[in-house]
């Protein structure tokens, strides 16, 4: 299984366009970074105060908006406390390699997932058109083996791309905004008081916690790639169910029904913040769900793979 895993490697990154992919996570990156700049320019400035408090003047009226989100109320209080917390404890707000990194964690990770798709939707698909397929199911190897190779294959390089992304914030981020404040700690808001915890560890935990995303994103993909002859279909089809699935999930949140929603249940960071998606439901409940629709997702595409006629 090993050499399987470690040939589909090399096909995945012998291709001119899988470097263009990893370079496009350099470029996203590079424009957060200019986004950042052209806000609050990553360091605090002499009137940080007054700032501040402007800032949570106009975060508690949008927050009384009739239109506003539930998950727009609900940040912008988190944000209401934490800018008090810093004026009580006269901590300015300042951007460094760290906290830069860790506030990327999400972007990060839907970027990378959307790249993924890409490499997951052409990993079988692209093999049955080409007949190339032929060479690998005529060795000794079932269908199974190869099934769960170029699964794996993809998994692998979703969350390689997500450890560069993580990588290129650092390095980036400290080139642009200096790399002290790594034993700071990261301050959070939970159950409407202020907490605190290590830096390293917010940043680790974050992006932990975003990587259901990808893990959805990834499988979803490669299940119309095993399935179908279209790599084209394998991966527009997943592109646009992820990104509508992210914006609903975003735009619904706190809704009842969306706890029957998948992608409600693909960042879960909101357990860590005691914040869930939807009131009273568990990270168990969450990890249970993903889990079905993956088992449900790979036994469809299983199925699909091993009885697909090579031609």
């Amino acid at each position: 299984m090993i050499n399987y895993i470690r040939n589909e490697n090399m096909k995945i990154y012998k291709r001119k366009r899988t470097w263009v992919l990893i370079a496009l996570v350099a470029v996203f990156v590079i424009l957060q970074i200019i986004n950042v700049r052209a806000g609050d320019g990553g360091t605090a400035a002499a009137d940080w105060r007054p700032q501040l408090e402007q800032e949570n003047h106009r975060l508690a009226a949008e927050a009384a908006e009739p239109d506003a989100l539930q998950i727009e109320i609900r940040q912008a209080e988190k944000n209401i406390l934490l800018n008090e917390y810093s004026l009580q404890h006269n901590l300015p707000p300042e951007t460094n390699a760290w906290s830069f990194a860790g506030d990327l964690s999400g972007n990060i990770v839907f970027a990378v997932s959307l790249i993924s798709i890409i490499i997951a939707g052409e990993i079988a698909a692209a093999e049955f058109v080409s007949g190339t397929i032929k060479l690998l199911l005529t060795r000794s190897a079932s269908r199974t083996e190869v099934y769960a190779a170029k699964y794996i294959a993809a998994i692998l390089f979703g969350l390689g791309l997500t450890l560069v992304g993580l990588l290129l914030s650092l390095l980036f981020g400290g080139i642009m905004f200096g790399w002290g404040g790594l034993g700071d700690s990261y301050m959070y808001v939970k159950d409407h008081t202020v907490h605190q915890t290590p830096m390293l560890l917010s940043i680790l935990g974050s992006y932990l916690f975003h990587l259901p995303f990808l893990l959805i994103s990834v499988t979803l993909a490669f299940m119309i790639s095993a399935g179908f002859r279209s790599p084209i279909f394998a991966i527009v089809i997943p592109l646009f169910i992820s990104v509508a699935g992210f914006v609903i999930a975003i735009a619904m949140n706190g809704w009842p029904w969306t706890r029957f929603f998948i992608f409600s249940h693909s960042d879960l960071i909101g357990y860590f913040l005691g914040d869930p998606a939807v009131k009273g439901m568990t990270l168990g409940f969450s990890l249970a769900f993903i889990g079905l629709h993956l088992a449900v997702m790979h036994l469809l595409s299983h199925t699909l793979f091993v009885k697909r006629d090579v031609s």
